[in-house]
Parts: structure tokens; C-alpha cells; sequence
């Protein structure tokens, strides 16, 4: 009887911790889920900021590339609108200079070589050109065959856009010397001409040869 006792007051011991132990792996399954669920819902919290946060860099690059793009192609048309006006302008003076050439080649050239820094020669009066500032300037190659009954004249007219220094100070701190009997200071923006244009005319009478003593 005794033994029967014991054996079922074990069965019920056994069968308590295993309850137990049941109990105990449910609680544990259900901390675990508590924690998986407040972990998904802290996730879910921070994603939206996290994502107005990601399009906002995106929305941020886009609206940099778009300003760089739009700053680039206003640089261009400047620039194209720059050098429309700088042709029409060397257009202009080298048309008018050869218009004052064909009427008297001689005349012209004995001007030209007399007097270089006159504002015939350039777009702009140099006493109105700020100093660093550039202008239009004409130059001038003649050449000049005689013939049995006169002689010709060709004239070839190139338009450069120069830089004017005035400043002596300003010439000597970048080293350049004063090139005319003004004392200014050119130099050459580009390395070819803005405009360039040729001309001839012919001097009847041998009246068009020039002395050039």
C-alpha cells in the first residue's frame, strides 16, 4: 500500500514539474513574442521619418544636380551672347575701316602707321576703357604691287579683342611692359582674330606707291 503511495505521489510530482516546465516554455515563447511584436512596432514608428529623411536627400540632389545644370547652361548663352555682340561689333569697324581704305588706300595706311592708338582703330575711345577692361582692335598687313599704270593696294583687316592696361602699378606687379607711345599695355584675350576681312583697291597713275624710308 505504501509503495502504491509512493508511486503515485511521484506520477503527481512529475506531472507538476512538467506543467511547470510547460508553463514556463509558454512564458517564455510569449516574452519573445511581446518582444518581437515591440520590436516591429518601434520599426514601424521609425521607418516614416526614416524615409521623409531619404526622400528629402534625394529631393536635395536632384534640385543641386537641376541648379547646377541650369547655372551651366545660362554660363553658355552669356558667353554665346558675348560673342554675338563682339562679332557684330568687329563686323562693324572692320567694314567701316575698309570702306575709309578702298576711298584712299595711301592715306589710310600713312594714318595707320602714324598713329596706332588712335580710337579709329578700336570699338571703344581708350580714354573710356577702365583699366583691365577689353576692347575691340583693328590690325592692319598691306601689301602693295606696282604695276606699269599704278599699283595695288590689298589690305587685310584682322578684328582682336584686347585687354587695355593703364595702370602702371598694376603693369608692373604682373610684368608686362607698356608696348605704345600712349602708355598702354595690350595683350590678346584669344589666339585667333574675332572677325577678319580683306580688301584691294587700285591706285591708277603710280600716285599709290608708299614711301616706307
Amino acid at each position: 500500500m505504501a509503495e502504491g503511495s509512493r508511486k503515485r505521489r511521484t506520477m503527481s510530482d512529475y506531472s507538476v514539474a512538467a506543467h511547470a516546465q510547460g508553463t514556463s516554455a509558454a512564458d517564455g515563447r510569449m516574452e519573445r513574442y511581446h518582444q518581437y511584436v515591440g520590436r516591429r512596432r518601434a520599426e514601424r514608428r521609425v521607418w516614416p521619418g526614416a524615409a521623409f529623411i531619404v526622400e528629402a536627400l534625394l529631393l536635395l540632389v536632384f534640385l543641386t544636380g537641376s541648379l547646377a545644370v541650369l547655372m551651366e547652361l545660362n554660363a553658355d548663352a552669356d558667353r554665346a551672347g558675348r560673342q554675338s555682340a563682339d562679332l557684330l561689333d568687329a563686323i562693324v569697324l572692320a567694314s567701316n575701316a575698309a570702306e575709309e581704305y578702298s576711298a584712299d588706300p595711301v592715306a589710310f595706311e600713312q594714318a595707320y602707321a602714324s598713329d596706332p592708338e588712335s580710337d579709329r582703330w578700336f570699338s571703344a575711345s581708350l580714354d573710356a576703357v577702365p583699366n583691365g577692361e577689353s576692347v575691340l582692335r583693328i590690325s592692319c598687313d598691306f601689301i602693295e604691287e606696282e604695276t606699269g599704270a599704278g599699283a595695288m593696294h590689298y589690305l587685310t583687316l584682322e578684328v582682336w579683342q584686347e585687354r587695355v592696361l593703364s595702370d602702371p602699378a598694376q603693369m608692373m606687379e604682373e610684368g608686362v611692359m607698356v608696348e605704345g607711345p600712349g602708355g598702354l599695355c595690350f595683350q590678346r584675350w584669344d589666339e585667333a582674330p574675332v572677325y577678319t576681312l580683306e580688301t584691294a583697291a587700285y591706285v591708277p597713275g603710280g600716285e599709290g606707291v608708299v614711301s616706307r624710308g
